[in-house]
């Protein structure tokens, strides 16, 4: 009997723990979508070349602003720039608090967002 009651609260655990870590990782990835995106549009805003017919994306600029941006929210992330395209790419370790007792210490949210520039 004793050992049911073992197993039953060891899967009592693990649920919670998908529960609540599961929501964690959730709202991780959200957070760190909304700034990915965020830097895109503020490297997005470099525009250079207008008046010439060829406006692209400065990329040092572009780059600049968008890592300015993430340090602003103690966040690093990857940026590229091509054309009028920019590019964020943004990785968070997430800790596990419940799934830690059954061995997953943690988790990476990987997030990618981009912006194109389009002149109409």
């Amino acid at each position: 009997m004793s050992g049911v009651v073992v197993s039953l609260m060891a899967g009592l655990i693990a649920i919670a723990g998908f529960v609540f870590d599961g929501s964690r990782l959730i709202a991780a990835r959200a957070e760190v979508n909304d700034h990915a995106a965020n830097a895109a549009r503020a490297a997005a805003q470099e525009i250079i070349d207008v008046r010439l017919g060829t406006e692209r994306i400065d990329p040092e600029q572009g780059v600049s602003v968008a890592m300015r941006y993430l340090h602003g929210h103690a966040l690093t992330g990857v940026v590229r720039i091509d054309g009028l395209r920019a590019a964020v790419t943004i990785q968070r370790r997430v800790s596990m608090t419940l799934l830690s007792l059954v061995g997953i210490d943690s988790r990476t949210v990987s997030v990618t967002r981009s912006v194109v520039v389009v002149d109409e």
